[in-house]
């Protein structure tokens, strides 16, 4: 063992340390070990004031020998068979009081006490790594012990004795989950009630940032899991310990110290924090590592604990640090306040927890504006990074798949069915088997996007495994179909719990049915007896576009939807989803970004299998309010307005297959890059594994946008065969942000369209299915 090796005051002579060989005697090791003992209580006994510097190196060598000398004794011995009787050295130890004296002669070594009780920590702490829960069971162990750590409570320690301090009491911590039955010998009688010694001392590292403090969480979380089990744990740490208190403070103090707005923002789509800007912005890493302390908390407490800590993050944090945050009037204070928003809805995974913080957001008031409103809104800024950052902060909330949440959003306005014509409201006919709005939504593609003669070679090379001899998803219904259906599934699944069905039925209370299975259809018969088209085989003058006189008259409110302001008042399908629908008719005025964003929140809302949903976006034969449209119609009009600008220029061949090499370009380049700084980081930390993922991107670039699977996927999709960039090179960000001239922009948004109504396709037609599997079982 290392003793007082670092101390710089500290400076003796090299000692020969006693051989630890298998044949040493026994007798001999047991004598020498009382021998060393006798010296150092010599130096004890003879010092009357304060010792010398010679005096307390010599004590502190002597037991040094005695640590060798007796863990030499205990090796002889099988560690989960000793007992006091096996071990000589370990017995003389104990009838000694070897432990006691030297604590209460460590109390009268003047300027050295910090140093011996340095020393004395880590002595305690090389016994219990060898005997475990052996020593607890004996006064002449304990005792000293204890008090040793009465004398360290409330004192201001050296890092060195924090840190010897923080491994003994995580060890001990670690012991007492194993055995609580020993819970109860560390607990001291006080004015105030029992004080639980181990976590006591453990408080004051809540937060702090070094791996100090990582180990004290560590023990602390270990506490916590006591509690459970003892109520005596449970009932100090959450009536007569600050804990609860000191971790909602820290986590307010950690988020006020974060920067008010980001300022080195480089480039258009970012939209939420990577793993790398929680390693590089100040601050920031330290308040996810406090909010996952948190996280962990909740999940291993005793319920009160729990209760506690939800009370004190609610009022505490929530409502007056991040509440106010949000409400900020500057732009670039709500676009730092909503992405540490969205990062704290990723990073929390309790339910408990996580409930508290969508309570928050969908219930509170500030100023007779509820705050989740506001959110919404902000969805169709003018800014292009705050109505980014608001897309990804309510894509990460449908994420949840949270019925509370998703009721307020967009349920509880379909459910009275007031956006459906009289005839329509009482009932929504299950899906048609032939699911013919799968082929109504491709109709829907730009034709400028369907190549010419001419043209037909360059298309049929791009291929999946074929794109420069790079893998691509473009084009790709068949991927799009299977992405569906998996997503259809896990969604369904999550979906089970939920107490309503939402089927259209005006009792909301209406139960939903609860299904343990779920078909998964592979490559089958299924697919193909739904005749998939050729879209560029389908006629222009079919009957989708063959309108009544009621049709035309939406469709000219359609083109003037982006200028007619929300209304609770009338017949709508909430705020949230008419705002949606509002930047989605803004299509072409979008950034190629936002168009991104809110194509994948809307798919991501498809996904959803209840039938109010589900049917308001994907089924073409619902018949709408006058004043409502649909998403038909609104991509019917961008697809006309796409279509008249293209027909007129003479290149748009050239445009079309400029904007598809930009966007498989674009995810090429993502992956790749994604990929690179992965391995980059995994070779030079072959052993991370925090719990929050810290070895992603190198660039704020790399955070893709949740959306069709085409323009955004994991680098775990790809297989080992893609072309990548060779270790040496690294990509330029610069390759993905290309300057776009307007026609180029009108062509990346055909493009996109074209690849979108194929998502949307996907899911309508994988619907279908997944009811007729439902229905089979």
């Amino acid at each position: 063992m290392e003793w007082i090796r670092n101390n710089s005051f500290f400076q003796r002579n090299n000692r020969t340390v006693v051989s630890t060989v298998d044949e040493c005697d026994p007798q001999a090791c047991y004598d020498s070990f009382k021998g060393h003992w006798d010296q150092a209580l010599k130096i004890i006994h003879r010092v009357q004031q304060l010792p010398s510097h010679d005096d307390v190196l010599g004590v502190v060598s002597h037991l040094e020998q005695m640590v060798t000398l007796l863990l030499y004794d205990i090796k002889k011995t099988d560690r989960l068979c000793i007992t006091i009787n096996s071990s000589k050295c370990l017995e003389y130890l104990l009838n000694q009081n070897v432990l006691n004296m030297l604590f209460d002669w460590s109390t009268r070594s003047g300027r050295y006490i910090n140093a011996v009780k340095c020393e004395q920590i880590k002595l305690y702490d090389t016994l219990i790594s060898h005997t475990r829960h052996l020593l607890l069971e004996h006064n002449s162990f304990l005792t000293p012990m204890l008090k040793l750590f009465n004398s360290c409570h409330g004192e201001l320690l050296s890092k060195e004795i924090n840190k010897h301090l923080v491994d003994l009491l995580n060890q001990l911590s670690t012991l007492l989950v194993q055995h609580p039955e020993f819970v109860k010998l560390f607990f001291t009688n006080e004015k105030n009630g029992n004080r639980f010694v181990i976590f006591s001392l453990l408080i004051p590292f809540i937060h702090k940032e070094d791996a100090v403090g990582m180990r004290a969480r560590d023990a602390l979380l270990l506490c916590m899991s006591l509690s459970k089990r003892n109520k005596d744990v449970a009932l100090y740490i959450s009536e007569l310990s600050d804990f609860s208190l000191l971790v909602a403070s820290g986590l307010s103090g950690l988020y006020s110290a974060l920067p008010n707005a980001i300022d080195d923002i480089d480039v258009p789509d970012w939209h939420r924090f990577t793993p790398d800007d929680v390693n590089e912005i100040n601050g920031l890493l330290y308040f996810v590592t406090s909010l996952e302390f948190s996280n962990a908390i909740t999940q291993v407490a005793h319920p009160s604990i729990k209760r506690q800590l939800q009370e004190f993050l609610y009022r505490g944090f929530l409502i007056p640090v991040l509440g106010e945050a949000l409400l900020q009037s500057n732009i670039q204070e709500q676009i730092a306040a909503s992405a540490y928003l969205e990062l704290i809805i990723r990073t929390v995974t309790e339910p408990g927890l996580l409930h508290a913080v969508l309570q928050f957001l969908v219930k509170m008031d500030y100023d007779g504006e509820r705050l989740f409103n506001i959110l919404i809104q902000r969805i169709q800024s003018n800014d292009m990074q705050l109505c980014l950052v608001s897309l990804a902060l309510f894509e990460s909330m449908i994420d949840l798949n949270c019925e509370d949440l998703l009721l307020e959003l967009v349920f509880k306005h379909l459910q009275p069915c007031f956006h459906l014509i009289m005839s329509q409201r009482k009932i929504l006919l299950p899906l048609d088997p032939l699911c013919p709005s799968f082929e109504k939504l491709l109709l829907l593609a730009p034709n400028c996007c369907h190549l010419s003669d001419n043209d037909l070679e360059w298309e049929s090379s791009k291929q999946w495994n074929n794109f420069n001899h790079k893998q691509s998803l473009y084009g790709r219904y068949y991927a799009y179909l299977c992405d569906a259906r998996n997503k259809i599934g896990l969604c369904q699944k999550a979906c089970n719990t939920w107490s309503n069905s939402y089927n259209g039925n005006c009792d909301l209370s209406n139960a939903e049915e609860k299904s343990d299975s779920l078909i998964s259809f592979e490559r089958s018969s299924e697919y193909e007896s739904f005749n998939l088209p050729n879209v560029e085989d389908m006629p222009e003058d079919n009957e989708f576009w063959q309108m009544s006189s009621n049709k035309l008259k939406r469709l000219n409110m359609i083109q003037n939807f982006d200028e007619t302001p929300c209304s609770d008042e009338a017949p709508s399908a909430g705020p949230f989803l008419a705002i949606l629908l509002n930047k989605l008719r803004k299509f072409m005025s979008n950034s190629i970004y936002v168009n991104l964003h809110v194509t994948g929140l809307i798919s991501r809302l498809a996904v959803y299998p209840q039938t109010l949903l589900r049917a308001y976006l994907l089924d073409h034969s619902l018949v709408f309010q006058p004043n409502i449209p649909s998403i038909f119609e609104i991509i019917g009009i961008i697809k006309q307005e796409i279509d008249e600008y293209m027909i007129i220029q003479t290149d748009r061949e050239h445009l079309i297959k400029y904007a598809q090499e930009v966007l498989i370009h674009r995810e090429i380049m993502l992956v790749n890059i994604r990929r690179y700084h992965f391995e980059k980081a995994s070779v030079s930390k072959p052993q991370q594994t925090e719990a929050f993922q810290r070895n992603g991107p190198k660039r704020r670039s790399m955070n893709f946008p949740s959306i069709t699977s085409v323009f955004s996927r994991r680098a775990s999709q790809i297989e080992n065969n893609l072309a990548m960039v060779t270790p040496a090179e690294e990509p330029q960000s610069c390759l993905i942000y290309p300057k776009f001239t307007e026609g180029q922009h009108v062509a990346l948004c055909a493009v996109l369209l074209d690849e979108w109504v194929k998502e949307l396709a996907a899911l309508a037609q994988e619907h279908t299915i997944a009811q007729l599997a439902t229905l089979m079982t």
